[in-house]
Formats: structure tokens, C-alpha cells, sequence
């Protein structure tokens, strides 16, 4: 069920209301408040009646007392820090000897993490083609927590009867270290419109990447028709080995453009260097327009670039440089991109 947060402001004597999706399921909201901070404070009473015994295994239903409250970080609203407060409830048993306790836990945190499920979920989605201490930077958290997010997620066994089908896999890496070649695979599903993890691997090499495609249930690798990735081998030969020829795969829009591009850029620095040797001094600064892209030259700038550059040299820019990136680009922002944003552009 989806819980809603009403959030309210008072502008010109007039309450305004409107809802925002918390995204936790089993908790009633008993209190929203802003600490001296300005982040929000929702705290929050589950709904679920008893737990299982930590001996036994046996349901139990009585109630022994409230533990103290403990407060996990969320997703932000409207750009403010969010924090859940709960106080557990923990139940006891009558028929262990001694009567032992035990503390209700719900689905949406981890009990050794200050964070809840979708926050770790959002964090480990900011790692991918960014680094931990950008991540950091931006969500105002240290390394070392973020270390540990990874770290409780890499190869917890999955639960493959929550799924009917998984239809497109994502495999992208996360750089431990600016600056180092010390990365992660993530692994994602793209379900019902919306991307899931379905797994955090110790490393990306090829081997691992396979194992784990290789141990989903053979009914649910029948179900995936496509496999996004960037342009890394590793991934792509343990997609096809472990999932078989039948699978698409699809390369990452951007690691294409970045690919073509460096090779155009590769050429514009070797036509300026040229004209820089043809060209007076003063008809070479005007020929520093070549950096920007033709079909963003205001008219005056184009007149004077086209002034200043040799007839064969401005064609040449033109014809070979601007016009194929081009025509390179349209099509991949145009055409070919499958559920999870990737270029289809099967290999």
C-alpha cells in the first residue's frame, strides 16, 4: 500500500496541501516536524502486529515494550534532508523458557544501517558513472558510509521467486576511487517501467558477471530479451556466454557519442594546429571559432569565421567535422533506444 506524507505551508494566512509518495510500506505517520536544521522529521508507528521469535521461530503476539526510537535517513523532499523516526516494538515469547524477547523489524531497513532501503537503493544508483566522493559531496554523507552501503549489498543472495520476469538487465560499474581502476558491477532490472537492483558484485571481471547471470533460474533468463551495458568487454561476452546468442545487447548512448566524438576532436585539433601555421595571426584568432559547432555560431560570428578561413578549410570543417557529428548524433537521441535509455545497437 502507498503511504502518503502531507506536507503543509502556510503562505498568506491560507494552508495549501499537497501529497508526496513516502514509499515504506506497514507505518502509519504520527508526527511531521523540521528540526533546527530545516530537515524534515517524520516519525512514524508501525502497523504490523507480532514478529517471530528469534528461537523458536514461532509467531508471537504479545508485547513486552517499546525500544528507544532509532532514525533512519530517506529520500529527500523538496531538497530537504529526510529523516524516518520509529521506535521498534518488541514482542515476547511465552513458550521459550525464560520468555525471551524479540524486536519487531520491518521490510524497509536493514538493522545495522542509519539508512532505509530506497535511500541505500538511491545512493548505489549516484555511484553509477560518478565516483564515492562525488556521491559524498552531493548527498552530504561520508565515504566511508557510502563504503558500507556497497558493502551490504555485494552478493546478498537474491530471492529469484519475487520475479516473474526481468525483460532488459543493466550491468554498469561503480569506481571506488577517483582516479583508480577499483570498481564494482551493479546489476540491474528493468520491471514494469521501473529500474530495481537485482545485485552488487565484488568486481567486474568477466568471471563474476557471468556466475551471476549464470545462477538466475533458467524459467527467468528465458524471459530477458536485452542486455544494456557500456562498451566493456567483460560485460558483453559474459552477457552473451551466460545468457546465450538469442539476447540483445545494447550499448550505452554515451559511450558511443564519447567514442565518435573523441575521433572528431582528435580531427579539430589537428586543423587548427595547420592554420595556425597558414594563417596570419590575426585571421588564425577568428579561425578559434572552429571549437564551437557551426550550428551554434551566431551570424555575425559565421561571416567572420568564414571570412577569415580558406574556402577549402571552412568547407572541410563543415563537411568533415560538424555535419558528421550530426548526422552521427540524431539518430541515437531519435531513434533506437530501448525501455532503460540505451542505444539499441545490438552487437
Amino acid at each position: 500500500m502507498c503511504l502518503y506524507l502531507k506536507i503543509l505551508e502556510k503562505r498568506q494566512a491560507m494552508h495549501k496541501t499537497f501529497e508526496i509518495p513516502l514509499d515504506i510500506p506497514d507505518v502509519t505517520i504520527e508526527q511531521v516536524e523540521t528540526n533546527r536544521h530545516g530537515d524534515v522529521v517524520i516519525t512514524v508507528k508501525s502497523t504490523l502486529e507480532g514478529t517471530y521469535c528469534h528461537r523458536c521461530g514461532k509467531k508471537i503476539t504479545k508485547v513486552y515494550a517499546e525500544d528507544r526510537a532509532i532514525t533512519f535517513r530517506h529520500l529527500s523532499i523538496l531538497g530537504r534532508k529526510t529523516f524516518i523516526r520509529l521506535r521498534p516494538v518488541r514482542y515476547q515469547c511465552l513458550s521459550c523458557d525464560g520468555n525471551p524477547t524479540t524486536t519487531q523489524q520491518l521490510s524497509w531497513y536493514n538493522p545495522r544501517s542509519a539508512y532505509t532501503k530506497p535511500y541505500e537503493e538511491h545512493i548505489l544508483f549516484g555511484i553509477v558513472n560518478s565516483t564515492i566522493h562525488d556521491v559524498s559531496i552531493k548527498e552530504d554523507i561520508g565515504c566511508e558510509a557510502i563504503m558500507g552501503i556497497i558493502d551490504r549489498h555485494i552478493q546478498v543472495k537474491i530471492d529469484w521467486n519475487t520475479f516473474t520476469r526481468l525483460d532488459v538487465i543493466g550491468i554498469d560499474e561503480i569506481s571506488l576511487k577517483k582516479g583508480h581502476r577499483d570498481f564494482v558491477a551493479i546489476i540491474t532490472g528493468r520491471i514494469d517501467n521501473k529500474t530495481v537492483i537485482l545485485g552488487v558484485l565484488s568486481d567486474r571481471k568477466k568471471a563474476t558477471v557471468k556466475l551471476f547471470l549464470s545462477d538466475i533460474p533458467q524459467k527467468l533468463r528465458q524471459t530477458i530479451h536485452t542486455v544494456c551495458s557500456d562498451m566493456y568487454d567483460g560485460f558483453i561476452y559474459a552477457a552473451k556466454e551466460a545468457l546465450g546468442k538469442q539476447v540483445k545487447i545494447v550499448i550505452d548512448r554515451f559511450h558511443v557519442a564519447k567514442l565518435y566524438r573523441k575521433g572528431l576532436d582528435t580531427l579539430r585539433k589537428q586543423e587548427l594546429r595547420r592554420l595556425k601555421k597558414a594563417l596570419p595571426a590575426d585571421r588564425f584568432h577568428v579561425a578559434k571559432l572552429y571549437r564551437k559547432g557551426l550550428d551554434t555560431l551566431r551570424k555575425q560570428e559565421l561571416r567572420r569565421l568564414k571570412k577569415a578561413l580558406p574556402a577549402e578549410a571552412y568547407k572541410g570543417l563543415q563537411g568533415a567535422m560538424w555535419a558528421l557529428r550530426k548526422k552521427l548524433t540524431f539518430p541515437i537521441y531519435a531513434f533506437g533506444l530501448c525501455s532503460c535509455g540505451f542505444l539499441a545497437h545490438p552487437l
